[in-house]
């Protein structure tokens, strides 16, 4: 018998430890109780104000998902009052009026992968579960705004009211307003470093044609570079539209995707063509030589955001010369000490009808280095062994005036500042054959400046 009360004595303190323990456990910082299985689900079910929300996950087929003992998830949980707001906003009834795919979407659009406290959100943008579809196998997930600078808000219109809630599978927040997944103009009203570029797109009434469900992909300058730049210039309506369009492009580009080259933007040229764009990924993400994307791949439901430390002027000629990685050697003759009286610089940039529109056959690097080859066959020669008055002529055979020439519309001759050049089309390339009937062949045609045509050429047309 003293045994056995000796052996309880020493029982009961470890067993009152014990209690405590799990005491302490089940609850939270904010004083939540966590009972047995607390999952992102179950705790959504046993409180009554997010009820809602809970119905929406059951619907969106995501009752398994976010249960388990064990997940990095965080949860934006929206009580019943938000949720009746959104389908009022939406104009109906109530979640019966949602699909399945719609709930699904809006339940994703509020989870994300990683926990975050509320402490460690900062301004920024953060990517959801939800996706943008593009087909079977691609797609890319929906954009977060975070602003923590003052107050800390999402989407400029959501806040958490009941932060850091423990939960089995990651953290839950409690929110005042449903998160709606945004458009691509949303995103620049949200991010107030675009809101300048969204306002001048309103000014010009371009927003109707980004609004539309047919994937945008747009360049935004941010405003301490766009508004300055804007104030120092004398647009008239249409050149000003026209600048705006230059950070437009149709379809949805992530840098994923893009590669060094030329795209096609929304600007277009006095022809009617649109004009180009050049990437160079070689240097990081850099568009006409000029503009760095800072930030990249910001995803909208209808297309996707890059932003620029510059503005992106719409490109002249000598832009694309100066660009273009395959044209640093022509580049370099234009600009030549003892080719500055040619004023081929300037010439390439004007667009007053003087000369322009042009035609510029533009030589990649190679064409020069095999016609050094050829100049000087018995010595390793450079481009600075070449006189003045054969490169003049070189640079010339290589330029034609007023007459902006593309694939379509080349003639058999064409007469370029130095002399006739003769013509050969395919469907989609063409042979130029030079005076001393040497041929060269387009590699790259029709690329569009706001002043006339480039074609890339893989030879030198000489004199």
């Amino acid at each position: 018998m003293n045994y056995s009360i000796s052996k309880l004595t020493k029982i009961l303190p470890v067993l009152l430890f014990a209690c405590v323990l799990f005491s302490c456990q089940d609850d939270d910082d904010n004083g939540n109780v966590i009972e047995g299985n607390n999952s992102i689900i179950n705790y959504l079910q046993k409180n009554n104000e997010y009820s809602i929300i809970a119905q929406t996950v059951v619907k969106a087929g995501y009752e398994g998902t976010l249960d388990g003992n064990s997940g990095t998830y965080t949860f934006f949980a929206p009580d019943n009052e938000a949720m009746n707001i959104y389908f009022s906003d939406l104009g109906i009834s109530g979640l019966e009026a949602l699909s399945g795919e719609e709930a699904k979407r809006l339940v994703d659009y509020h989870l994300l992968q990683t926990p975050n406290n509320a402490e460690n959100f900062t301004t920024g943008y953060l990517k959801t579960n939800a996706k943008k579809v593009l087909n079977d196998s691609v797609s890319y997930n929906l954009d977060l705004f975070v602003d923590s600078e003052e107050d800390l808000i999402f989407n400029a219109q959501t806040s958490i009211v009941f932060p850091n809630i423990d939960v089995d599978n990651g953290v839950l927040h409690g929110i005042d307003k449903v998160l709606n997944p945004p458009n691509i103009t949303d995103l620049m009203q949200i991010d107030s470093r675009l809101l300048s570029f969204y306002e001048e797109l309103e000014a010009e009434n371009l927003l109707s044609e980004i609004q539309t469900e047919d994937d945008k992909t747009i360049f935004v300058p941010i405003d301490i570079d766009l508004d300055p730049f804007l104030a120092n210039q004398n647009f008239t309506t249409s050149e000003k539209v026209n600048f705006l369009k230059n950070h437009l492009m149709e379809g949805f580009f992530t840098t994923d995707f893009l590669q060094t080259g030329y795209f096609k933007n929304r600007a277009v040229a006095s022809n009617s063509n649109h004009i180009d764009t050049y990437f160079n990924l070689t240097l990081g993400l850099l568009l006409n030589g000029t503009s760095n994307i800072i930030e990249q791949d910001i995803v909208g439901t209808n297309g996707v955001i890059h932003v620029l430390d510059k503005v992106l002027e719409v490109p002249n000629l000598y832009t694309f010369v100066n660009a273009d990685a395959d044209l640093f050697t022509f580049q370099t003759a234009l600009t030549r000490d003892d080719q500055l009286p040619e004023d081929y610089i300037n010439r390439l940039m004007s667009n007053d009808g003087t000369e322009s529109p042009f035609t510029t056959f533009a030589p990649i690097d190679t064409a020069f280095e095999s016609a050094l080859l050829e100049l000087f066959p018995n010595q390793n020669a450079t481009l600075e062994d070449i006189d003045t008055a054969t490169l003049t002529s070189i640079l010339n055979n290589h330029i034609v005036t007023n007459n902006a020439y593309t694939l379509e519309n080349l003639p058999s001759n064409v007469n370029t500042l130095e002399s006739q050049i003769q013509v050969i089309k395919t469907d989609s390339t063409f042979t130029l054959t030079d005076v001393q009937l040497r041929q060269s062949n387009s590699i790259r045609v029709d690329i569009q400046a706001k002043n006339g045509l480039l074609h890339k050429i893989d030879t030198l047309l000489l004199p």
